[in-house]
């Protein structure tokens, strides 16, 4: 049996969303983070460029075994995700649950960008049904 391997350059990168409200209010950005902690999680505000870092562990316990096919990608991982309008940096919720981390930003009335990088410190709370 032959070893599959997909091709990757460097770490894994998640998969993300963008929406705007109907009512152009709010940006919403869904991450695709399956087996995260929260606590690993870090938000920073570029400009119009949200960038999300954190770190997925290998925490499984698995017989001795040989891959057949390897996908799921560990480790450090930073995701950068262009914002389509200028948002404000207070208000901003960061929800994370059933593998899914859901970042509400809202759309800012005025345009205004920062001279410098704005590390966020929000806490991203774990929803449960």
């Amino acid at each position: 049996m032959d070893f599959v391997l997909r091709s990757r350059l460097g770490q894994f990168e998640p998969n993300a969303d963008v929406l705007v409200d109907e009512g152009g209010r709010r940006v919403f950005v869904y991450v695709e983070l399956a087996a995260i902690e929260p606590e690993s999680l870090r938000l920073s505000l570029d400009g119009h460029r949200l960038v999300i870092s954190g770190q997925r562990q290998d925490r499984r316990t698995l017989p001795p075994t040989r891959f057949a096919q390897k996908e799921i990608g560990f480790g450090t991982f930073i995701k950068e995700v262009a914002l389509p309008a200028p948002v404000r940096y207070d208000d901003l919720v960061a929800e994370y649950g059933d593998g899914m981390l859901v970042i509400t930003l809202p759309i800012a009335e005025i345009h205004y960008l920062p001279t410098s990088r704005t590390e966020l410190h929000i806490i991203v709370t774990r929803t449960r049904p």
